[in-house]
């Protein structure tokens, strides 16, 4: 999942996300692929701006009409109605804000509280997004600095596999080339993850929604990518179904375990896998550039024979215990097992998913 925080000047000309790329992003967003992400601080900007620029048209009109009264026209129902339509247009842009945040995928995230002692810590350190402005420097970006630390909150609670980008052309956040976040918040991504490379920066929403695309590409490629690995270490796994496991004659006359058995058996003769039993989903490791490993545990089942004077009578019992199903004959019991084991593919990834196949498995004891 890519989450996209928003910034306000990034959509300060379109706030509710009316334009190509904010259209994009949208529905990238209610399709379940990204998150939107608006701080409250943001969202509360762009409703003043909203409201500034009706309120600032509105006392345009009321001085024209002003200057029209006393005259030979009564412009008092008009200017009556035109107090009405801006009540109207201000009640629209209220709707229209929370239209856009009722979309799915589409979130608020709260000032975090007890931000306080950060803010004052950040400000006399003059870190960014604080900035000393004027001849005679004085502290701005007390805003930008609540907006980051929404963002911070945000970072904390990305999941391993999650990217965030943050849509801002600021110069409060960025390097001096705006190429990326300023080194101030980039030491703090680097204090809150593992990997700060899940953290970018996108100066506007068209830059933003190319970068979710790419992720969602990378994503599917990597799904896909996964899916092929589990489908062959399955597969493999399942071909093991009906496969002798006790000694037999190998290649050059001695006698020998199959070499994928690499856990050790009760006496049975002609063991054979009867059935098997996949009791976690195959765990996958790339281990280099052509191979991959698949690990599941699983609960192999196994039917053979035991000579009645090598049956343990004195077993105890449990699971994975040795069973008798019957009697063969006069010296042979018809036995059982279920073995709980783990199952380790090695996987040849050369070429793409469609071209690996497995090239090893062994069935191994579970310390």
């Amino acid at each position: 999942m890519t989450v996209v925080v928003i910034d306000t000047n990034a959509v300060h000309r379109d706030p509710w996300l009316g334009n190509e790329p904010g259209v994009a992003l949208r529905g990238i967003a209610e399709a379940g692929d990204c998150k939107l992400i608006f701080p409250r601080v943001v969202i509360d900007e762009l409703r003043r701006q909203q409201a500034d620029w009706v309120s600032d048209n509105r006392a345009i009109v009321a001085k024209t009409i002003d200057k029209m009264r006393g005259g030979p026209i009564d412009v008092e129902a008009t200017a009556q109605s035109l107090e009405r339509s801006f009540d109207g247009l201000q009640a629209q842009i209220e709707a229209s804000f929370e239209a856009l945040l009722a979309l799915s995928g589409v979130e608020v995230a709260e000032i975090p509280a007890d931000i306080t002692a950060s803010l004052v810590t950040r400000d006399l350190a003059k870190h960014r997004p604080f900035l000393e402005v004027g001849s005679e420097p004085w502290s701005a970006g007390f805003r930008d600095a609540v907006i980051w630390e929404t963002v911070l909150r945000t970072i904390e609670n990305l999941e391993e596999n999650e990217r965030l980008i943050f849509v801002t052309a600021d110069r409060g956040f960025l390097s001096e080339d705006k190429r990326s976040l300023h080194e101030h918040l980039l030491s703090d991504v680097v204090d809150v993850l593992n990997n700060p490379d899940q953290v970018i920066s996108a100066k506007t929403t068209f830059l933003a929604q190319s970068e979710v695309e790419k992720l969602i590409k990378a994503e599917q490629a990597a799904v896909a990518e996964h899916a092929a690995l589990v489908r062959v270490a399955t597969d493999a796994l399942f071909e093991l179904d009906g496969q002798e496991v006790t000694e037999q004659l190998q290649y050059g006359g001695d006698f020998g375990h199959p070499s994928f058995v690499r856990f050790p058996l009760p006496a049975m003769d002609n063991g054979t896998i009867v059935a098997i039993d996949q009791d976690s989903e195959f765990v996958v490791e790339r281990v280099s550039g052509a191979k991959a490993t698949a690990t599941a545990e699983v609960l192999v089942s196994v039917n053979g024979s035991t000579y009645i004077g090598d049956y343990p009578f004195d077993d105890e019992g449990g699971a994975g215990a040795l069973e008798i199903v019957g009697d063969l004959n006069d010296h042979y019991f018809e036995t059982s097992i279920g073995i709980p084991l783990r199952a380790v593919v090695e996987i040849d990834t050369t070429g793409g998913p469609d071209s690996y196949q497995s090239f090893e498995i062994i069935l191994e004891s579970i310390s």
